[in-house]
């Protein structure tokens, strides 16, 4: 007599549950790699800024470089285009290689900020002092260590508000966190092959 109550009431959630089940969205999984021919860095030189575009060299450049402390900024395009507008999102997570990494001795880590920015492509000089809709930070800081390797940088804040405005784009910039007062030290995003392209990856509603 229990069992059977038992499996009536299983039964009366299994039917409640399937009557929402038209209401629920399913997990979508979106991989879209960078543009690398709006991708670029620009850097800071005594006051006189150059772009220099991604697909014209294997990898693109954050930071201050140790020995001349001139000050480089990257600039990531990913389109949206595949992310329906009143998809919800979930997750998102800005994945590079980071090809080489040059410390300041006795400099041990280099803090990357990750900053939300707009703009219409292509990319231009002018665009190093961009205003941040909204920031983040690799964590933990870039080291030696992370040279040659594959990381992960949990950007959903930043998906979210760019989702939120509607950009058709998402682009980011990567820079040192208080490059023109630090040298910290110089990394290099891998852009010289499809396998080490930047990758933005979302999950959405």
């Amino acid at each position: 007599m229990k069992k059977r109550i038992l499996w009536l009431v299983l039964a009366a959630v299994l039917v409640a549950l399937a009557g929402c089940g038209g209401e629920d969205r399913p997990l979508f999984r979106e991989v879209i790699p960078s543009t690398v021919t709006l991708d670029g860095e620009i850097v800071d030189v005594g006051g006189i800024r150059t772009l220099t575009f991604a697909d014209t060299v294997t990898g693109i450049y954050a930071g201050v470089d140790p020995a001349t402390d001139d000050v480089y900024r990257s600039f990531l395009h990913f389109p949206l285009t595949t992310i329906p507008g009143d998809a919800l999102i979930s997750s998102a997570t800005l994945s590079i290689v980071v090809k080489s990494v040059d410390l300041l001795p006795p400099a041990s880590t280099i803090p990357i900020v990750v900053e939300l920015v707009s703009f219409g492509p292509p990319l231009e000089a002018a665009y190093f002092n961009l205003p941040a809709v909204v920031a983040t930070s690799i964590t933990p800081p870039i080291s030696i260590n992370d040279a040659t390797h594959r990381i992960d940088i949990p950007v959903t804040s930043l998906m979210v508000e760019a989702q939120r405005q509607g950009l058709n784009n998402f682009q980011v910039r990567l820079r040192q966190e208080n490059d023109f007062a630090i040298t910290a030290g110089l990394m290099q995003i891998d852009e010289s092959s499809v396998t080490n392209e930047p990758r933005l990856i979302v999950f959405y509603f």
